[in-house]
């Protein structure tokens, strides 16, 4: 079945679903560029990504940790270290209460930005599975952080040409890695196509490119497709996500980030979601919650579900600004609510963009 409402491009410029807003940081900005950040980045990666899994890949349900090759170990760390030191910069600047805190915060995220762009990190064509997993990642955690600066600083925050070469071809790596996987007749279309589609879409809105968030829209569509009603209620579920044996719980909210911030995304861009559409994302967000709630009344499950970790569960606080009186969703995020609201992969704390969900 077409779900056509997802097919519908806007002709228009791709706008952002977190716009700039005035803050108090944005007040203070002012020529950042002209500073010197104290702290300097890890070396830019651009050797292979010819990563390892850390999943025993022998394994059907893939839940079993492996040791991972020096090589992959030491791809890895150089690259998190990356990326946890642009989420210190930028929760600075989300905290900076006067001038130069402001401004230092926003120098260290130039530099550290201009530091990867320039030699163009991470773009190496020789790549493996888990090292296409590694790049999408990456440029979502890019996207998602660089959305939320530009909104915060009311556009103060202007990236270099650089920087819009280095994330435009990132994003077309992306879009080269994942393209082959975008069709329900591909056995391993899960979670990290959403995510690829979630790193394509931010952006797309952060550099204004419409044809991003029309690719993107693509495997939103077949998520929704590839969705089975449930056996024992008003739910559906992802069946390579349940597949994932005692993670199946985990990794079904570890999905719904990107899917919810792509619905987000969507409706912002004028292709929001059909009625079917919505109805499909609260039944799954049934499934995710009754999980964590009552597994042992979800046949699907296998016995001894974990329990997703708070960043995983991220998904409700965009998901009831969305859907507000969806039941199950409001009875999860009353438990763990005070709890959500970070998670590195989107761009840190998301929470200030939606102000009215308690």
């Amino acid at each position: 079945m077409v779900l056509a409402s997802l097919w519908a491009a806007s002709a228009s410029a791709a706008t952002s679903m977190w716009p700039p807003r005035a803050t108090s940081q944005s007040a203070m900005i002012g020529d950042y560029r002209a500073l010197s950040c104290p702290h300097s980045p890890p070396p830019a990666y651009t050797g292979h990504l010819r990563v390892d899994s850390k999943y025993d890949q022998s394994e059907a349900s893939k839940t079993t940790l492996v040791p991972l090759p020096q090589e992959s170990e030491r791809i890895r760390q150089q690259i998190t270290e990356y990326h946890r030191g642009l989420q210190e910069i930028i929760t600075r600047y989300e905290r900076a209460r006067n001038e130069q805190e402001v401004n230092l915060s926003l120098a260290c995220l130039h530099q550290w930005l201009e530091a990867w762009a320039q030699p163009g990190a991470m773009l190496s064509r020789e790549v493996s599975g888990t090292g296409r997993a590694v790049r999408k990642w990456s440029l979502a955690a890019l996207g998602s952080g660089l959305l939320k600066v530009r909104a915060l600083s009311n556009g103060g925050y202007q990236l270099s040409t650089a920087q819009r070469s280095w994330l435009e071809r990132l994003s077309n790596a992306v879009i080269s890695d994942y393209s082959p996987r975008q069709t329900l007749d591909f056995t391993w279309f899960n979670n990290h196509d959403y995510w690829a589609a979630w790193a394509v879409s931010s952006t797309g809105m952060l550099l204004d490119r419409n044809a991003h968030i029309d690719w993107a829209a693509k495997t939103l569509q077949l998520a929704f497709e590839q969705m089975q009603p449930g056996q024992a209620g008003d739910y559906v579920q992802l069946p390579l996500e349940t597949a994932r044996g005692r993670l199946a719980v985990d990794y079904t909210h570890y999905a719904l980030v990107p899917l919810v911030l792509l619905a987000e995304s969507m409706q912002a861009n004028g292709r929001s979601l059909s009625t079917d559409q919505q109805r499909k994302l609260g039944q799954l967000a049934n499934f995710a919650v009754r999980g964590v709630l009552e597994p042992a009344n979800l046949p699907e499950l296998e016995a001894g579900q974990e329990r997703p970790p708070n960043h995983k569960m991220v998904w409700l606080i965009p998901f009831l600004k969305q859907q507000p009186g969806h039941i199950l969703a409001r009875q999860l995020y009353g438990q763990a609510g005070s709890e959500l609201g970070y998670y590195g992969q989107v761009g840190g704390n998301i929470r200030f963009f939606y102000p009215n969900i308690d």
